[in-house]
């Protein structure tokens, strides 16, 4: 049975002041939803997203925040547009401790809620991958998340996120959120059979988002060795890095970028 497909975007009209003359014009503009998750049957969190990848999305966010560590945890995940609600069916060994009011988590820069504490760097094991990446695939990689987002250039208003292999992106995707552009891929990866917190990851993390401690807390859960942004690192994310081995990559702009932990893993 195919899918619905929700559209990411809306056409809008507005005023445009340009050179101190007015005119009426279209714009698109990103969509924004509010996303029930239902776990076992109870509702756990809702999550304003772009429509688009929801199952991917609900699976990297229980990965995250440690309700799942594998494929095999997750029973079913379905995604029903109508109601704008995403269903998980965990393995009867899996039981989830979630708050007993239900939260939102909204699109802002802070995220609103974790059910994991981002600084808790005890409930992480470092990552080990002896992983070497070129400084030129470092920038050859940016360049290319910036240009497969149609979306970014269309509406201005998403993050993206990627896994890459070496040279090769093996996923990539938006959201309003730069946390749920992470979660896709993560979810991504555990729906294709490629991730689980027993076993290392020799693929490299990519998103447009500012490098705090909660994005370094979700590399470390996906185990990947390396993190790259164009955007700049906070101090407590380049401290959890250092501890937890992830060499953490920023302002990957243009023909440069710096690296601020475990810079052996980028050869010359």
């Amino acid at each position: 049975m195919q899918k619905t497909q929700l559209s990411p975007t809306h056409k809008l009209m507005v005023r445009r002041f340009e050179q101190n003359n007015a005119s009426e014009r279209e714009e698109i503009i990103v969509a924004e939803r509010l996303i029930s998750l239902f776990v076992n049957g109870n509702e756990a969190v809702r999550l304003m997203a772009l429509p688009h990848l929801i199952e991917e999305l609900a699976t990297g966010f229980l990965y995250s925040e440690c309700v799942i560590s594998r494929r095999e945890d997750i029973v079913i995940v379905s995604f029903n547009p109508t109601a704008m609600s995403v269903e998980v069916q965990l393995a009867t060994n899996i039981q989830p401790v979630f708050n007993d009011k239900v939260r939102s988590i909204t699109s802002a820069c802070g995220r609103g809620l974790t059910f994991v504490s981002a600084l808790n760097a005890g409930f992480f094991r470092p990552v080990t991958t002896n992983t070497t990446v070129l400084p030129q695939t470092v920038i050859d990689l940016m360049r290319k998340l910036q240009r497969n987002s149609s979306l970014f250039h269309d509406t201005g208003g998403v993050h993206s996120a990627a896994i890459a292999r070496g040279n090769e992106m093996l996923f990539s995707c938006d959201d309003i959120g730069r946390h749920n552009a992470v979660d896709k891929a993560l979810g991504w990866l555990i729906r294709a059979g490629q991730l689980s917190y027993e076993t290392e990851n020799t693929a490299m993390l990519l998103t447009t988002g500012r490098l705090a401690s909660e994005m370094v807390t979700k590399a470390v859960r996906g185990r990947f060795p390396v993190m790259i942004s164009p955007s700049a690192p906070t101090s407590g994310a380049v401290q959890l890095a250092e501890d937890l081995g992830i060499t953490l990559i920023g302002f990957a702009r243009g023909e440069r970028f710096n690296v601020y932990t475990h810079p052996e893993r980028v050869a010359l």
